[in-house]
């Protein structure tokens, strides 16, 4: 423990980042480093993010510890977890299983962050904890020509852990790379991603008296319930993006720009064809010594459990938008027409998914301060026929603030894992009704305060019971968050603090009603600006509640 919060330290005192300068903006600051996801065609001349590179909350390295991340865990860096703060999971199409616990250890496509570079750019990060604990990150962007630039990322979390059977090995691999012509017109994005995560399963130790009382120093002589239990999970995606920019004028407001005039005609925008093509293999493990009742049911007691799922998909995608990259725009359009197929195996059973998805976005600038957007999706094909999502939103942009509302409606069949499912200890056909949704969301920011409230209204919500048994409620799910985030410096000090209050109408539903983190920190100088000291204390603390 000594040796992960001594290097947790070293990594607060002493931040590393190689970057270089951006071509794409007028003045470009050298010190600054941008990107851009695959859908930045439709975000105007906002496309571009700039990349955090200072060293605060770099002592956080695990996903799950980010600022603003609430999240309870099997104990270890690289294991399932699930979040102390409810946020509804809806995606319009066919969807086998969201995976939340090891959501924040995956590498995914709509997220992949494309870097525009003039120089290379690197970011090198390497942890060292308790128990030969390691994490390894490595980022690293370059033009290969001024057409062609290309990028690499890969994650590394290997950890042991305290206990028996507790060991993650977590790795991540994406290659990436963008070709355009040199008019811009023409654009190529390309990804292909690699996720391998093997967690151990131990089923949590034996008894509890041996951890409340303390009866054994080490904890890796405790009992516990599962010793030889594993999951792997392997996704390997290829996803290709081809666009053509209409209109024959510079993109990326290469040259000059002025983004406080908006066009008053409607641009001829771009076309784009995207395919993205994915497999997923979950596999469970276990030998036949952990056939002793720690699961409800074993349907084979005799031979070890071997369960897998195998999910192949291939989403093709054909929009057009009149968004333009280059000067913002009063009213814009995108539209989108998606085909997925996909199968799913699961044993000796076989599923075939056929999917035409319609999709479309209006953003209208109303004025300067006022910007109202809608979008709307509607599921056809051999399943999940007549899913469908609305939404609409109003932001205001003022001198005393930003405030935005918007309000979601939704129904939705609820993920395969859910209604079609089995394995040695877990078997379901599960007729249940589609969920609906209706959210609201109110959000303000004055300066470094940031508040909001979501209102959530869910009927026939799915859930997992007391027995790991998928349930679903007859009544509305309803649920209350209230959060709050205030940045204040004083002088070199600096103090960061952030709460969410949750209220839900359901036990179905288990959150704490009070969770958030305060962060205070002391920032300087040293060595003539050759390098930062940053020290601080986290406390983190949230209300009692039943997992």
């Amino acid at each position: 423990m000594f040796n992960k919060t001594l290097t947790s330290l070293l990594f607060l005192l002493f931040g590393f980042t190689i970057h270089a300068q951006d071509s794409l903006i007028s003045k470009p600051d050298s010190l600054k480093v941008y990107y851009f996801l695959n859908n930045f065609e439709t975000k105007g001349p906002d496309f571009l993010t700039q990349t955090d590179t200072v060293i605060t909350g770099i002592q956080k390295y695990d996903p799950l510890a980010k600022p603003g991340n609430y999240y309870c865990s099997l104990g270890n860096s690289g294991l399932a977890s699930v979040s102390m703060v409810f946020k509804p999971h809806y995606k319009s199409g066919f969807e086998y299983h969201s995976l939340p616990a090891f959501e924040n250890y995956r590498f995914q496509n709509d997220s992949l962050q494309y870097y525009w570079v003039g120089k290379p750019f690197t970011h090198l990060s390497y942890v060292m904890g308790a128990k030969k604990e390691q994490n390894i990150l490595i980022d690293h962007s370059q033009n290969a020509a001024p057409w062609f630039n290309f990028g690499l990322t890969f994650r590394y979390t290997n950890s042991p852990g305290y206990y028996s059977n507790e060991k993650s090995d977590d790795k991540n691999f994406v290659l990436k790379s963008r070709f355009q012509t040199r008019d811009y017109r023409y654009m190529v994005l390309a990804n292909y991603i690699h996720n391998k995560i093997q967690p151990e399963e131990n089923g949590g130790i034996k008894y509890d008296s041996a951890f409340e009382q303390n009866t054994e120093e080490n904890r890796r002589n405790i009992e516990v319930n599962l010793n030889t239990a594993q999951n792997i999970f392997r996704e390997n995606s290829y996803y290709v993006k081809q666009l053509f920019f209409i209109p024959a004028h510079n993109r990326f407001g290469i040259g000059e720009r002025n983004d406080t005039v908006q066009a008053k005609k409607i641009s001829a925008g771009n076309i784009s064809l995207s395919t993205l093509y994915s497999r997923i293999t979950h596999l469970y493990k276990q030998d036949v010594e952990d056939n002793h009742g720690f699961y409800r049911f074993t349907h084979d007691s005799v031979n070890p459990t071997y369960d897998s799922t195998f999910t192949g998909k291939i989403e093709n995608q054909v929009s057009w938008t009149n968004s333009d990259n280059s000067k913002p725009q009063l009213l814009t359009f995108n539209f989108a027409l998606k085909h997925l197929y996909a199968e799913v195996k699961e044993d000796s059973s076989r599923a075939i998914i056929n999917q035409l998805i319609p999709s479309g976005e209006m953003n209208f600038s109303v004025s300067d301060i006022l910007r109202l957007s809608f979008t709307a999706d509607y599921v056809t094909g051999n399943v999940y026929t007549g899913d469908y999502h609305l939404s609409g939103s109003a932001a205001i942009h003022s001198k005393f603030g930003d405030l935005s509302y918007s309000l979601t409606n939704a129904l939705q069949e609820t993920d395969r894992f859910y209604l079609h499912y089995s394995s040695n200890h877990f078997r379901w056909d599960n007729p249940f009704r589609k969920t609906s949704y209706v959210l609201n969301s109110i959000a303000c920011k004055f300066k470094t305060l940031f508040a909001g409230v979501n209102l959530y209204s869910i009927g026939s919500f799915v859930y997992l019971d007391t027995l790991a048994m998928p349930a679903q409620m007859g009544d509305n799910l309803n649920v209350m968050a209230i959060y709050l985030h205030k940045l204040t410096n004083i002088g070199n000090w600096s103090f960061d603090v952030r709460g969410v209050y949750q209220s839900a109408s359901n036990s179905a539903l288990r959150v704490p009603q009070l969770t958030g983190d305060v962060s205070i920190y002391y920032t300087n100088d040293l060595f003539k600006k050759a390098t930062i000291l940053q020290a601080g204390i986290d406390v983190f603390y949230n209300t009692a509640y039943f997992g």
